[in-house]
Order: structure tokens, then sequence, then C-alpha cells
């Protein structure tokens, strides 16, 4: 498994390789810089894959999948094109977890044990699918629900 300054490496280098070098969508991606990349694990707390964020200013205009080998799977921007900057995430998103989710965790699954992390991210389901955002998982960047179930099976897991 590699660390988190392998990641971050690996983030950097797929910015000079197509698509983000070639394609004018991601633009801005390859302006940012990369953050620090957050280990997502399973619900069985397994390293999953690292996130690492593409930064401009106090803000992340993009995401790098990094597999636990180092190989990128995947490269994704916010908003509709380069200049979308109302698309792009607050960087504290990632540092610690925004009250309004973890309310929503707290209300939708009473007794979960849910806590403020600094830079973890979680993986909901009964595999290794990251949460998503108002969908069926129950993890947000900064929150960890453990031992309870979502509505219609599946487990929920810890975070990194």
């Amino acid at each position: 498994m590699i660390d988190r300054k392998a990641a971050r490496a690996a983030a950097a280098a797929a910015k000079k390789e197509a698509p983000v070098a070639e394609d004018r969508a991601l633009a801005a991606l390859r302006r940012a810089r990369v953050g620090r990349p957050a280990l997502v694990r399973t619900p069985a707390g397994e390293p999953a894959f690292w996130l690492a964020p593409f930064v401009s200013g106090d803000l992340a205009c993009g995401l790098a999948h990094v597999d636990l080998d180092g190989r990128v799977a995947r490269i994704g921007a916010f908003g509709a094109g380069p200049a979308d900057r109302q698309s792009w995430v607050p960087l504290s998103f990632f540092e610690e977890a925004p009250a309004g989710p973890l309310a929503e965790i707290r209300a939708a699954y009473p007794g979960a044990v849910v806590r403020r992390q600094p830079r973890p991210l979680g993986v909901a389901g009964g595999g290794d699918r990251p949460a998503r955002r108002g969908g069926g998982g129950v993890h947000r960047p900064g929150g960890v629900v453990r031992g309870q179930a979502r509505p219609g099976g599946g487990g929920a897991g810890g975070v990194g």
C-alpha cells in the first residue's frame, strides 16, 4: 500500500497526462496544486483508496482517486468547466465534517456513533463504493457511523 506522499505524487503526475493535460474542461486541474490526500476505508475498516483534492486557493476544483498501488483510477473536476468556481468545494470540507451533514446522519440514524475527525473519508454500502452526497450512503467527509445498518441492507463502515 502506498502512503500519503506517494498518493499525492501520483495525482500530481496524472495532471501532466491525458486527459487532464489535453482537455480544456480540465484546465483548472492543471493549474491547481494537489492537496493532502485522504485515505478512504471499506466498511470493514480496511484501506480502500486515496482521494487527492486539486486545490485552487481555498477551494477544491476536483479530485483524483488513487488506488492503493499508486495507479490513478479516476480524475474528476467539479462544475461545468474551469470557470465554474461556484461548483467548487471549500477545502475545509475535506478537513472537518460540516455540521449540517453530521446532523442529517444523526437524525436519520438515531443511536449511531458519529464523530468528527480530521481529514477522513468513509465508504458506505456493502462494497467499496464511495459515499454519495444525499444518496444511500451514511458517510460524509469527517463523519463516522459505526455499527448502524442502512435501510435496505448493507453496513456502515469506518473512515481513515
